[in-house]
């Protein structure tokens, strides 16, 4: 009897409200269903992934904070490498200033002493150090490389015919490369 009330209260059930009555508990499910497969979703793919995006990210800039500090270390070592380069090339420049500098002032006691052998020998070593520096020094100073070469020459032909002759070229190649020595490595 309290079915009829209702039913008289609410009016004759229509064949409208019959079904949806008969689907509302299946809509419920299927509602149900549906949020517990998001759920299901959310919690084995979407959140392991986002952990994962998130270590991916911590990864990313730790390597981006190694990769920055081994470009500085790299920087680092390029300008310490152009150093070390420019003070080797000085270094080498200055060896062979010295060595035409060794071999010039070898010639001239050998002149003192006179021997000739000795003063032919130390001026073929200051000539093959001159040509040696010509290659190294830039354009500005090869004149200069040019007739400090032109005197080694004239030197050793003067050797060869009287060691004495050759005494004034060997003091002017000496005042010559002294001269050069100061100006590219000028004392403090």
């Amino acid at each position: 009897m309290k079915e009829e009330s209702i039913r008289s209260e609410t009016g004759p059930e229509t064949r409208l409200k019959r079904a949806v009555r008969r689907a509302l508990p299946w809509v419920l499910v299927a509602l149900a269903a549906f949020g517990l497969g998001a759920l299901l979703i959310a919690l084995t793919l979407y959140l392991p992934a986002r952990q994962e995006l998130g270590q991916t990210r911590a990864d990313l800039e730790q390597a981006n904070s190694t990769i920055n500090g081994l470009t500085d270390q790299i920087t680092t070592l390029r300008t310490s490498n152009e150093t070390l380069q420019n003070e080797l090339d000085s270094a080498t420049l200055y060896k062979h200033v010295l060595k035409a500098l060794s071999g010039v002032s070898g010639a001239r006691l050998a002149v003192g002493a006179d021997d000739y052998a000795g003063a032919r020998l130390s001026l073929i070593q200051a000539t093959e150090a001159l040509d040696t520096l010509s290659g190294l020094l830039g354009a500005e100073r090869r004149d200069v490389l040019a007739a400090m070469q032109q005197s080694a020459a004239q030197a050793l032909t003067a050797v060869q015919s009287d060691l004495e002759s050759a005494q004034p070229e060997l003091d002017q190649l000496t005042r010559n490369l002294l001269q050069l020595e100061e100006n590219l490595f000028p004392n403090p």
